[in-house]
């Protein structure tokens, strides 16, 4: 919706006559908004921070964000597009800016009422198929399904804005465009025998949080004697399960590929 939002602000305002469409597959909208941050919406990090600290917080495609963020629409651009709009943002002490309301559904809506503003066409349950470009005019066909009927549109430009759905990395791949193989991230680490063996060292422990903790993960790299090794600090917390909070989740994000390479068997080092 942001993407659209956007986008028809732009061709408007540069007087050239079109209409932008949202084909959602789903029956609403924005559901992601609605539960990140816990429900609170961390919409962006603190835009007081020099460029080079920011992009260091992305565990990846750090190279592919600077010239976005530097020419483009850099983050005080962002933190402008909400507070012109009435969304009053703060800054917790981890970096993290949220809506004072503390609730996702102030980020929801002024994103819908732009793209009202803009006359953005919103389909719900319209699912994208497939995305084929025909080569003789240069229009993008792409055709759609809903309850009711199978339908083929024509677009000059698409934006694809799929997230993690493997649909969106197919349509990626149809369209020629180079994909690297997805692995998970931002996932909570399961360490359930440490947990529910009497004898496991977390044991007894589950629904206890610390404001601060150090989690180390080491692995072996081909060729190397010696380990590398990833860290990752902040609140954590214990659950039924294993660890969550802000470190686990850091953790799991930077150390994405490596942990799925040893198929996610490792020993981890907690600094309390």
């Amino acid at each position: 919706m942001f993407a659209a939002s956007i986008a028809a602000k732009t061709v408007q305002e540069e007087g050239l006559e079109c209409e932008v469409a949202v084909l959602e597959g789903g029956r609403k909208l924005m559901t992601k908004v609605e539960i990140s941050g816990g429900g609170r919406c961390n919409v962006m990090h603190d835009a007081t921070m020099a460029l080079p600290q920011i992009l260091s917080s992305y565990p990846r495609g750090q190279r592919e964000l600077h010239g976005l963020y530097a020419k483009h629409f850099t983050p005080q651009d962002m933190k402008s597009w909400f507070t012109s709009r009435g969304v009053a943002l703060k800054t917790e002490q981890d970096g993290r800016m949220f809506p004072i309301t503390d609730s996702s559904q102030t980020i929801m809506d002024v994103i819908q009422q732009e793209a009202q503003k803009w006359n953005v066409d919103v389909q719900l349950g319209c699912k994208v198929m497939t995305v084929e470009k025909d080569e003789d005019d240069g229009y993008f066909l792409v055709t759609t399904s809903t309850q009711k009927q199978i339908q083929q549109h024509a677009f000059d430009s698409i934006i694809l804005a799929t997230g993690s759905s493997p649909s969106g990395h197919d349509i990626a791949s149809q369209l020629g465009l180079n994909m690297v193989n997805p692995i998970p991230s931002l996932f909570t680490l399961e360490l359930k025998q440490q947990v529910k063996d009497v004898d496991g060292i977390l044991h007894g422990l589950a629904g206890l949080s610390v404001p601060f903790a150090r989690i180390t993960f080491r692995y072996k790299v081909p060729n190397r004697k010696k380990k590398q090794s990833i860290t990752q600090e902040g609140p954590l917390l214990l659950t039924h399960h294993g660890l969550s909070g802000p470190a686990a989740l850091r953790l799991s994000a930077f150390a994405a590929r490596e942990l799925a390479d040893v198929n996610y068997n490792c020993d981890l080092s907690i600094n309390w």
